[in-house]
């Protein structure tokens, strides 16, 4: 009994485990879409071949309030070249006219946190946290204000690297290197 107890409860925690990918650097990114708050949807799986920063924030955090303006020089700068920004408030749903008094500075898009439908980034225990995705589709770097603050420079800096970066460009199977050889 014990062991069919023990088998029981590993299965489904190996299956919990499977169903979620949390963000790790240099790994695929994981699932996230959400409707935004101008009514478009977004995916990020989607957005391959385009560097992609989703920030979790909110409109009473204080230093999220010193990271927004960072982000919009970034997106202003960068959003012609191949950047997209998406910035997910954790704010109660009631607290929506308070996001939208805030975005109203800012060009970049916003959904609010009930609007995720999916998420696989991880559990947020606080904002801001920022995710920094390149154009292969993985996950470049996770922004905290304790390990790596967001700073227009940090954050300029990287995505002008991640967009001059050349794709990796796999050989073509059907592409031979050696010279045609003729009996």
């Amino acid at each position: 009994m014990r062991i069919k107890f023990s088998i029981l409860f590993l299965a489904i925690l190996l299956s919990a485990a499977s169903a979620r990918a949390d963000a790790v650097i240099g790994q695929p990114a994981p699932a996230l879409t959400a409707k935004t708050l101008d009514g478009k949807d977004f995916d990020l799986q989607a957005m391959k071949s385009r560097v992609v920063v989703v920030t979790f924030w909110a409109s009473w955090c204080t230093r999220c309030g010193m990271e927004m303006p960072a982000l919009e020089a970034v997106y202003r700068a960068y959003h012609g070249k191949g950047l997209d920004v998406l910035a997910i408030s954790a704010d109660r749903p009631q607290a929506r006219d308070a996001v939208d008094q805030v975005m109203h500075y800012f060009t970049f898009p916003a959904a609010m946190l009930d609007a995720v439908t999916k998420n696989e980034l991880g559990t947020i225990a606080s904002v801001p946290v920022t995710y920094v995705f390149g154009k292969d589709g993985k996950v470049e770097n996770i922004l905290t204000p304790e390990s790596a603050p967001l700073t227009q420079a940090g954050l300029g800096d990287e995505v002008k690297a991640l967009l001059d970066a050349k794709e990796e460009t796999k050989p073509d199977a059907k592409t031979d290197d050696k010279p045609d050889a003729k009996p």
